[in-house]
């Protein structure tokens, strides 16, 4: 092949690959937060306020049954700080592999831990600047996260094997981009706990539409 013809090969395959890709963007109805169990008469005693928790947002996700996934990059890590008395961010989303620090940022001890099967930890009780460990994710599935000390406090973290996932703002609004084309089922976590799904054709250079609701 002459090399002019096989620069303008090259040069058409890159741009093929570059745009064999497409997204979802849209709408979640979000529904009433699950209120956070506490013991009857729970009355915290805090060194200053508890200030409002954030806004609960919706989780969504785009998956493949039986599709392998591009996996996280090495050392991806959030970090979920205790801030006012409260986790923030309250909900999050990280693929399988990833990991969390969990800093505390208030003058008082925080605990932080989870039963949830999919990461069951224990960090102890940890001052203001001392180091968190880094927990890693493995499993997929929801981890709940509390505050042995202070009952209120609760973190919705959702360990996802696809990477094409969102958290919506306070709208239910949501855009997720780098999805290779095809016929996928999409899915939303409302703040509820509960889940809704649909099914979207994601199409090479193109954003698809869709609202998510009960």
């Amino acid at each position: 092949m002459p090399r002019i013809a096989l620069i303008s090969f090259l040069v058409f395959a890159c741009c093929r690959l570059a745009s064999a890709e497409g997204g979802v963007s849209g709408v979640v109805v979000l529904d009433a937060q699950r209120p956070p169990a506490v013991s009857p008469g729970y009355k915290p005693q805090t060194v200053k306020p508890i200030q409002g928790a954030d806004a609960t947002p919706a989780i969504v996700w785009v998956e493949k049954a039986g599709m392998v996934y591009p996996k996280t990059r090495a050392g991806e890590f959030v970090r979920i700080q205790q801030r006012g008395y409260q986790f923030r961010p309250a909900v999050i989303a990280l693929q399988t592999g990833a990991s969390a620090e969990f800093p505390n940022m208030d003058d008082e001890f925080h605990n932080v831990f989870s039963y949830s099967k999919p990461r069951r930890f224990d960090l102890g009780r940890f001052r203001k600047d001392e180091t968190s460990p880094r927990i890693t994710f493995e499993k997929p599935g929801p981890v709940n996260i509390y505050c042995e000390i202070h009952q209120h406090m609760r973190c919705r973290l959702l360990v996802l094997d696809t990477p094409w996932f969102a958290v919506t703002d306070t709208q239910g609004r949501f855009k997720i981009s780098g999805i290779p084309a095809g016929e996928y089922q999409i899915k939303a976590l409302l703040p509820s706990e509960k889940e809704v799904k649909s099914t979207v054709v994601i199409s090479d250079g193109k954003t698809a539409q869709v609202q998510l609701s009960r």
